[in-house]
């Protein structure tokens, strides 16, 4: 569906709070394109702590496809983690219209959550559909985002080297097969630089600016 496969671009939201004094707050921009037309952004905010784990994670993103009528997705949402670790994860997305509500916590057994309102709980080795954490890429069973379905994947990894910016950046290329289609580059920190994903037999690309 349209929606499983848009929600790994758009990790949205607004982080409040003061980071650590031994964690380290970064911001970055991301280009997100149809083929050759830049269709939209995101802004991404992540704070680590001193070994360089994300403790929070959050984005500002707007895409639309131009076609017979505007397709748009938008999505509020937090994440908080700790080392290594999903503690919790609250939601908001609206899919062109339709609305979807998500709430997560970390229990010593599971993920006790909540999706418009029903009940859920997910198994605790599953890793959200998130590009931005490289541990996504050593992780076979993943949950979207957007209503927590479970996507059993394979993953395949090569070397590649891509162009960012007019600059070459030797990455780690991740192939991901399954119930998620994705291709994703890191570079030698570990730090996201591109990703591609088939909608709806669309080539959707998002490239570090």
């Amino acid at each position: 569906m349209l929606r499983t496969l848009l929600a790994p671009l758009m990790i949205i939201g607004l982080f409040t709070g003061t980071a650590l004094a031994d964690s380290s707050q970064r911001n970055m921009f991301a280009s997100v394109y149809l083929k050759k037309d830049k269709i939209g952004q995101v802004h991404l905010t992540t704070i680590r702590n001193e070994k360089g784990e994300i403790e929070k994670l959050s984005a500002n993103a707007s895409v639309s496809f131009l076609g017979m009528e505007v397709y748009g997705f938008t999505q509020n949402l937090k994440e908080s983690w700790n080392s290594g670790e999903l503690q919790d994860m609250n939601g908001k997305t609206d899919d062109n219209g339709t609305a979807h509500e998500i709430s997560l916590a970390r229990t010593s057994e599971d993920y006790q959550a909540t999706y418009n309102g029903k009940d859920l709980t997910l198994p605790l080795n599953a890793f959200p559909t998130s590009p931005w954490h490289y541990a996504i890429t050593e992780n076979t069973l993943l949950f979207n985002i957007v209503d927590f379905e479970l996507l059993n994947v394979k993953i395949a990894k090569d070397a590649e080297t891509v162009d960012i910016g007019g600059k070459s950046v030797d990455t780690e290329k991740f192939t991901f097969t399954g119930d998620w289609q994705a291709k994703l580059w890191f570079d030698k920190n570990k730090d996201f630089v591109k990703g591609e994903y088939d909608v709806s037999g669309r080539q959707v690309t998002v490239i570090l600016d």
